[in-house]
């Protein structure tokens, strides 16, 4: 049997102490951690050709060895070879990826499942071992005006790029390339205006700000260094019309980027409505959130990723 860690937010899980890679994320809901079928299955040592899904019915049906499990999406009734018995849980559909409360499966295949708070992780093990050893819990830079960078923070992937004449994380240049490939393709026409900006440059802007239009006009719309995204090297502002911040709201999730301050949420993350604000989250979380409907990256920590 296999020993298996899944921390909600992140692609990433981990079987008999190897690491594996997803193309989606597990998350966590109402208190439960929700994993893609496939890779539970895997994890509990169910193999491709006993993994059934019968999409008419969107039912799940998991064979190991003298076990079958069959599950349906939106019903919290597990119908098990011993009978039916009810979950407080019911498998979902988001965008193309089917979950599976981790829980209840694992469970039925024989496994202990155990929730580490401190890593934020939940681990599937036979009751006879010892428990897996998660890793340290998934990290989502937030940088907003509750929290600031760290003093240490430097800027992530192995160096700054350049993009259309502005410095960025390593990490954005295929996702900025193809973001602004896939654009012209669409006769979209889009502009960088800001990157990566040092601690120093975004507390010139702020200063410059401040003296034209005040203290308390200038931090709803601009933040105080230590506490700006550009400082992360990870956000991205564009110019456009507005068939450009359109197409941008409706296809940016497909290159991992996210609407950072969106229209009607300011109380949530502090900032009026920028239609120019991008932010790198990465293809997996920002294909969630797009599908599951979460609006801000707030939300999606507090209420998703556990933390």
């Amino acid at each position: 049997m296999n020993n298996a860690v899944f921390q909600p937010g992140s692609d990433k899980y981990i079987v008999n102490n190897q690491e594996q890679q997803m193309d989606t994320i597990s998350f966590i809901e109402d208190g439960r951690v929700f994993v893609p079928i496939r890779y539970l299955a895997y994890a509990c040592g169910v193999t491709d050709e006993n993994i059934l899904w019968d999409p008419a019915s969107q039912t799940v049906q998991l064979l190991l060895a003298d076990k079958q499990l069959t599950l349906q999406v939106g019903s919290n009734q597990l119908i098990r070879q011993e009978g039916m018995i009810e979950a407080d849980a019911t498998p979902q559909i988001i965008g193309a990826r089917t979950y599976l409360p981790a829980r209840w499966v694992a469970a039925y295949f024989g496994y202990t499942v155990d929730w580490d708070t401190a890593n934020k992780a939940v681990l599937i093990y036979p009751s006879e071992q010892l428990k897996p050893r998660p890793p340290l819990p998934v990290k989502i830079i937030l940088v907003n005006k509750q929290f600031r960078l760290p003093t240490d923070y430097r800027v992530g992937g192995d160096s700054l790029i350049h993009f259309k004449g502005y410095p960025f994380s390593s990490l954005l240049q295929e996702p900025l390339q193809n973001l602004f490939t896939a654009a012209a393709g669409q006769g979209v026409s889009l502009t960088i205006t800001s990157g990566y900006r040092t601690a120093a440059e975004q507390q010139a802007i702020f200063n410059n700000r401040a003296s034209q239009l005040g203290l308390k006009m200038t931090t709803s719309t601009v933040a105080p260094v230590g506490h700006s995204e550009h400082q992360t090297g990870l956000a991205v502002d564009i110019a456009g019309n507005g068939k450009a911040y359109a197409w941008l709201a409706a296809n940016s999730w497909q290159h991992g980027f996210i609407l950072r301050y969106p229209e009607g949420k300011e109380t949530i993350t502090g900032y009026s409505f920028e239609p120019w604000h991008f932010r790198y989250i990465g293809l997996p979380i920002a294909a969630f959130m797009h599908h599951k409907g979460i609006a801000t990256l707030e939300e999606f920590i507090y209420y998703y990723a556990g933390s």
